[in-house]
Parts: structure tokens; C-alpha cells; sequence
């Protein structure tokens, strides 16, 4: 496969993961919020909380995961020019991971407040656990990936010098 190919792969990633993101943010988050509210029937701070608080905090969330995909669009973009170890992919990939712990911090705190008001949904823990050990997975592989790329840019500058 070569680097075009593999550039275009990648973007079409990209392309279903930013579709998939919406659809869960238009569609599942507020069904799941007011599904979550109707186990509080009665109890008014939960309900507002789970059918508007929560799901508006998600979705201000979704920004930095829709600016990492940016990110990530244009780190494919270079790999197609056949320029993928390059300082400027390092710090794209340092800023996702930034991103990443930005958004994990946002959802451990927002699970713990959540967590406070003893939800009884049992979907709610779970939710809370897979988003952040997602959250955490993409922080430490990018940082990875960041300085390795940002040594392997060095590395090719290195060899661009020498005759």
C-alpha cells in the first residue's frame, strides 16, 4: 500500500468517526439522558441534571474530538505528501493528547459529580468507565506517537544534512 493509499484509508477513518461522533451526540446522548431522568421520576435536581446539565456538558465536551479529527485529517494529509515524520506531525499529535487528557479530566470529574447523585441506571458507571480509560488510551498513545515522530523528524533532518 502506499502512502496516498494509506493517506485515503485513513481519511475515510476519520470521515466515519466524525459521522459516528455526531450521530451518538444528536441521537444517543440526549436519549440516554432522558432515558436516565425517567429512573428519577419525582426527583427534580437529578431530572434536570440528567435530561439538560449532562448532555450539554457532553456535547462541549465533543469540541476537542472534533478538533483532534481535524488534527488527525491533517496528519494524513502529510503522510500522502510523503511527509510523515515531520515536527509539525509531532505537534499535531502532542495537541491531540492534550486534547485527550483535557476531555478524560472533564469526564472523571463529571463522573464523580454524577456519580454523587446515586444514579440507579446501571448504564451510567459503565459509560463513565469505557470513556475514560478510552480517553486515557488516546492520551498515552499519542504523546507516544508524538515523540516518536518528533525523534524520527530529527533523525530525517540529521540525514537531510549530511552529503
Amino acid at each position: 500500500m502506499g502512502q496516498k493509499e494509506l493517506s485515503l484509508l485513513l481519511k475515510v477513518v476519520v470521515a466515519v468517526l466524525a459521522v459516528f461522533l455526531a450521530a451518538v451526540l444528536i441521537f444517543f446522548v440526549p436519549m440516554l439522558g432522558i432515558n436516565v431522568a425517567d429512573y428519577y421520576a419525582g426527583k427534580p435536581l437529578q431530572t434536570v441534571v440528567f435530561t439538560w446539565i449532562v448532555p450539554g456538558i457532553v456535547a462541549v465536551s465533543s469540541i476537542p474530538g472534533f478538533i483532534a479529527l481535524w488534527l488527525a485529517w491533517r496528519i494524513f494529509t502529510e503522510i500522502g505528501r510523503n511527509n510523515s515524520f515531520c515536527a509539525e506531525n509531532a505537534r499535531r499529535l502532542r495537541i491531540i493528547s492534550r486534547l485527550a487528557l483535557g476531555d478524560t479530566c472533564v469526564y472523571v470529574i463529571l463522573a464523580v459529580a454524577v456519580l454523587a447523585l446515586g444514579p440507579k441506571h446501571p448504564s451510567v458507571p459503565l459509560i463513565f468507565v469505557a470513556v475514560t480509560l478510552f480517553g486515557a488510551a488516546v492520551t498515552v498513545c499519542c504523546a507516544a506517537l508524538s515523540h516518536l515522530t518528533q525523534k524520527a523528524a530529527d533523525l530525517k533532518d540529521d540525514n537531510d544534512l549530511t552529503i
